[in-house]
């Protein structure tokens, strides 16, 4: 799309040749062009005499006559010939002509005679003009305001032409912004004011041309392109080659991608004309802010050779004040739009954008936003990454976005929740056989006071969080229970159990309201207030785990990734991959599937030391716990390797009525044993041993 701005070298080039020609090859240069299709149709330029010719009246023709497609192919090839063009201008491109048109009845810098000394302050102005906006004097511009059919508007709009690089029309397109004092455009300005007025525009829109500024207000006024109802991010890495490509997405006003997708297909086709793109490379570093103008991929799909069309809004490269995800595309969820809302750098872009959009862009959703249950349980065999997950899916809560693995964790720490100061959005808990209402709720506690000991009413860590929610309906606060099924239910939540219903919650159409037996307060649970338990199946108590709470929770299964990236699939020649897959596979047969072992128990073994310390430790010993020192089965489970060693036991005649005949005897094999650290031993729990291997063994 960098033809959009073509006509910007073309007129700057056309007004320098003007400036180098002067008056009399303007005057003769006028009268050759092909303005008019006939006899009938000549341009007011050319009808009151060589004395009406002036470069201001000139430039504003050429532009007045481009506004039909029919009259540019004949006017412009003229110009080429005439003065030697070398700029290039799409004239078959009707995007190429974003820029002022008057009407052709309105193109003159006089009223149809002009004196002398006019036409001498115009050329003087035009010159200067050319040269930058420094080389003007206030007394020409005030001067030509002052002309009789000169104003504001037509002056700048003409200036613009020139010199689109250091000046821009001050027309309802730029007022519209609302950025002016004033909502409707004065007749006459200093040129003080029009500079203080260019600097309010280059303030809106950091790092941007005035001719960029110009389209987006004309865009503004006629389609209302800044009201955005989609956020979306992108990387300027997008081939995964390590280049930043954003000299090439500012360059040509356009941003792409190195593919559709990988493991998620990227939402290509959604951005519609208005959405906003944040731009950024890594996930410390902004590029800019543009807003969609034209997108290639909403019909057709992805290709190499489609873009996502773009206007600058912003282009200035600055370290973001958070982290952001790191999708290579994607909606940008309030965890990326708050990293570019709150850098100094973007903050006039979102001033802006405030400006006109229809809804706060923080309240704005990730596209395709994942609903989050008000409640969830995280539930699976030990090590599978509860606990942990629990964080993710909390932080994915507070940024109304969906859960996923790259989601910035640094931010946890500031978001803890300080029960005494209310402030903090994620608190956590563990639940444990000796936790009650009056930890959890409010209950009288206690206090000593000198030598005597006062009671007085404290409130749990629930009813704290649920305040702080109350007191910021906007905002989400998350309370992570831990061991959720180790504590008693009942006991607990007590009344509150109802409460935190979705249906019964503040707002909500059933939403309900209890007195609290210590306080008398009268309370209910926010909609705002998410909970999320962990809970380890292996654990004996989930068969005590209350029915209402099961009925009020959404329950996510946690299971072994085997396959997990963190995993390691070579230790001096142990894949623990497939270890882990074997040992789950024959649990999962012996015992049940919730007893697997989870991957975390794995993850960072990088050597046989760390290996055989975590089998020893933690490995070995969980089996005895899930097999009830049932040797047999947890020697299966290791596939008959020497960490548990049998022999036969030879009956005596005082243990003949105790012992079978063939029994046998197990042991561990001591931590201090070599074969711990022996790879073999390892291997020989995935491999495949036949019946008569695993008996001889």
């Amino acid at each position: 799309m960098k033809e959009i701005y073509a006509w910007v070298p073309y007129f700057n080039e056309l007004a320098r040749k003007i400036v180098e020609g002067g008056e009399k090859q303007l005057i003769h240069s006028a009268k050759r062009v092909t303005w008019k299709e006939n006899e009938d149709s000549e341009p007011p330029l050319l009808r009151f005499g060589d004395e009406s010719i002036d470069p201001f009246s000139f430039i504003y023709t050429v532009a007045g006559y481009s506004k039909w497609p029919r009259s540019r192919k004949r006017i412009y090839e003229s110009l080429n010939s005439i003065f030697k063009m070398e700029s290039e201008l799409p004239i078959d491109l009707e995007q190429a002509f974003f820029f002022p048109t008057p009407t052709t009845q309105n193109t003159l810098f006089h009223s149809g005679k002009r004196r002398q000394e006019d036409t001498d302050l115009l050329w003087r102005l035009f010159r200067n003009a050319v040269s930058g906006f420094g080389n003007i004097d206030a007394m020409d511009f005030s001067g030509t305001l002052e002309i009789r059919r000169v104003a504001t508007t037509k002056l700048t709009q003409a200036l613009f032409l020139i010199n689109s690089d250091v000046f821009i029309p001050i027309d309802q397109h730029t007022t519209s912004l609302g950025l002016f004092p004033f909502d409707k455009t004065p007749k006459l300005i200093t040129l003080d004011e029009y500079a203080g007025l260019l600097d309010r525009l280059r303030i809106a829109f950091p790092g941007c041309s005035l001719f960029e500024i110009n389209l987006v207000a004309y865009l503004q006024y006629t389609k209302e392109i800044l009201r955005p109802k989609k956020y979306f991010q992108i990387s300027t890495n997008v081939y995964d080659d390590g280049e930043d490509h954003w000299p090439d997405f500012i360059d040509n006003n356009h941003v792409y991608t190195g593919g559709p997708g990988r493991k998620r297909p990227y939402p290509l086709d959604k951005p519609e004309p208005g959405d906003v793109v944040l731009v950024r490379h890594g996930r410390e570093e902004g590029r800019g802010v543009g807003v969609v103008y034209q997108n290639d991929y909403h019909d057709e799909g992805w290709t190499e050779d489609r873009k996502l069309h773009v206007l600058w809004l912003n282009k200035v490269a600055a370290r973001l004040a958070n982290i952001t995800t790191m999708m290579g595309f994607n909606g940008a969820g309030h965890q990326t739009q708050k990293a570019f809302r709150h850098t100094d750098a973007y903050a006039p872009t979102f001033k802006l954008l405030d400006r006109f959009s229809p809804v706060e862009s923080e309240d704005l959703q990730e596209i395709a936003t994942v609903e989050h249950p008000c409640n969830r349980i995280l539930y699976g065999p030990p090590g599978t990454g509860k606990t942990w997950h629990a964080v993710n899916h909390a932080l994915a809560i507070i940024d109304r976005t969906e859960v996923h693995a790259n989601i910035e964790r640094k931010r946890l720490d500031a978001l803890r929740f300080n029960p005494d100061g209310g402030t903090g959005q994620i608190a956590m808990v563990t639940f444990h056989q000796n936790f009650a209402y009056e930890d959890f709720i409010e209950g009288i506690r206690p206090n000593l006071e000198g030598n005597d000991i006062a009671y007085q009413l404290r409130d749990g860590v629930f009813k704290r969080i649920a305040k702080a929610a109350k007191c910021a309906p906007k905002q989400r606060f998350v309370l992570i229970i831990d061991e959720i099924n180790r504590g008693n239910i009942a006991k607990i939540f007590g009344e509150l159990i109802t409460l935190i219903e979705d249906s019964r919650r503040i707002g909500r159409d059933d939403q309900t309201f209890v007195t609290l037996p210590y306080s008398g307060e009268l309370f209910a649970v926010p909609e705002n207030l998410f909970l999320i338990g962990t809970m380890n199946t292996a654990d004996r108590s989930i068969q005590l785990l209350d029915t209402a709470l099961r009925r009020r929770f959404t329950f996510m299964e946690m299971m072994p990734e085997p396959r997990h990236e963190g995993i390691a699939w070579d230790i001096d020649g142990v894949d623990c991959t497939r270890m882990l897959e074997a040992m789950n596979e024959r649990i999962s047969v012996l015992l049940d599937r919730e007893h697997q072992i989870g991957h975390t128990y794995f993850l960072g073994l990088d050597d046989m030391d760390r290996l055989a310390h975590t089998f020893r430790n933690r490995i070995f010993p969980l089996l005895q716990e899930y097999f009830f020192d049932d040797w047999a089965k947890i020697r299966a489970v290791l596939c008959g390797n020497a960490f548990v060693s049998v022999r036969n036991v030879e009956n005596t005649r005082a243990l003949t009525e105790f012992v079978d005949e063939d029994g046998k005897l197990y042991e561990r094999l001591p931590d201090n044993d070599d074969a711990w650290l022996d790879p073999a031993q390892y291997c020989r729990i995935y491999e495949r041993k036949d019946a008569d291997d695993l008996e001889d063994a």
